[in-house]
């Protein structure tokens, strides 16, 4: 008889523990289910993410490129205003050097000029007041960068 109530006993521990098994692998059921689900939402927003981020990468490319031809066309700026510089330093030079050779030869004039030897100190003077006045304004001018009107009212009208 004890052996019946033991062997009801292992039966009963047994169809419980099958129980137990049986609950414990629904639950593990329904996470995986929900573990599926949400793997799918992840999936599809992946989706969508990756269709935004195809649909950002045309622009992005247009914009690139305009940007890389807006530095090419700032660098052929760049060059042309060099080169400008450039033009403007040989003019300088130039002006120097002519200045240079008139001084010299009015000197040689003067020097050599017997009669017109005072006239020519003089107008020598005066041209030297004269550009003395001239370096003077351009060095104004460059200080304040503006025009020789300084009210935009000022000066001659240039759409007639």
């Amino acid at each position: 008889m004890i052996t019946i109530w033991l062997q009801a006993a292992f039966v009963a521990a047994f169809v419980m523990l099958v129980g137990g098994v049986l609950l414990w692998l629904r639950a593990a059921d329904r996470k995986l289910a929900r573990l599926m689900e949400s793997a799918e939402a992840l999936q599809q927003s992946t989706g969508e993410m990756t269709a935004q981020v195809c649909s950002l990468v045309g622009p992005a490319a247009d914009t690139i490129r305009t940007v890389q031809r807006q530095l090419e066309g700032t660098a052929r700026l760049f060059d042309a205003a060099r080169s400008i510089g450039e033009s403007a330093e040989q003019v300088s030079a130039t002006v120097n050097r002519l200045s240079a050779a008139l001084s010299e030869h009015a000197i040689n004039h003067t020097e050599h000029g017997g009669k017109y030897r005072k006239q020519i100190a003089e107008a020598l003077d005066i041209a030297e007041v004269g550009y003395a006045a001239w370096q003077f304004w351009q060095s104004k001018r460059k200080e304040t960068r503006s025009s020789a009107c300084s009210k935009y009212d000022e000066g001659h009208d240039t759409t007639e």
